[in-house]
């Protein structure tokens, strides 16, 4: 192809959205204000998390989860190889926040028994136990069915409970993490202090 002949083919869409920064700069006002709030809130959640392992919170961001920016607070958070403990909060673009659960190996084993027993507490607060296969993925996609929940809790390797706030329901993040970490505080003193220990 000769390069006189290269063109940049944008809709009209595109050309009015390239043209204008206003919308990027309110983007990264939005994503700003964001890691703002999950400052303030791993703070807040220091102050209160007593239940088991004990870590720094750690922020992070990226702009292409599934082709949309991202910004997530994990606390609190130990990932070992084969040991995982987390709390995850997420904010992603176009969706809401989520605050979810992530257990494997031992980690499941001493808290998996405290969430059966409070799995009524669980599910009024919204939590909900994810079907996915994939351990890595972050949307929402809870089991539908006891038998899928069973299955998930039961022969999976990895555990994870998810619960949503829209993105109007910001507020709601502090409740779902009190109630949660509420459930993972009954397991009492059996719960692992780090993956080597």
């Amino acid at each position: 192809m000769d390069k006189s002949d290269a063109k940049l083919q944008l809709s009209a869409e595109e050309m009015r959205l390239v043209t204008d920064p206003g919308w990027i700069l309110t983007k990264n006002s939005i994503i700003g204000k964001v890691l703002g709030l999950f400052a303030g809130l791993s703070e807040e959640w220091r102050e209160r998390w007593e239940g088991g392992p004990r870590s720094e919170p750690k922020i992070s961001r990226g702009e292409n989860y599934k082709g949309l920016p991202w910004v997530i607070l994990d606390y609190p958070r130990v990932f070992g190889k084969e040991d995982i403990f987390a709390i995850r909060t997420m904010f992603w673009w176009g969706h809401a926040f989520s605050l979810t659960l992530h257990l494997r190996g031992r980690y499941k084993e001493v808290f998996i028994t405290a969430i059966r027993e409070h799995a009524a507490e669980l599910a009024a607060a919204g939590f909900q136990v994810g079907r996915s296969d994939e351990e890595w993925r972050h949307e929402h996609d809870p089991a539908v069915d006891q038998e899928e929940i069973e299955y998930s809790m039961a022969q999976r390797p990895f555990l994870k409970l998810s619960a949503i706030a829209g993105l109007e329901e910001v507020e709601r993040l502090g409740e779902l993490f009190r109630v949660l970490t509420g459930v993972l505080g009954t397991a009492g003193p059996a719960a692992p202090a780090d993956p080597a220990g």
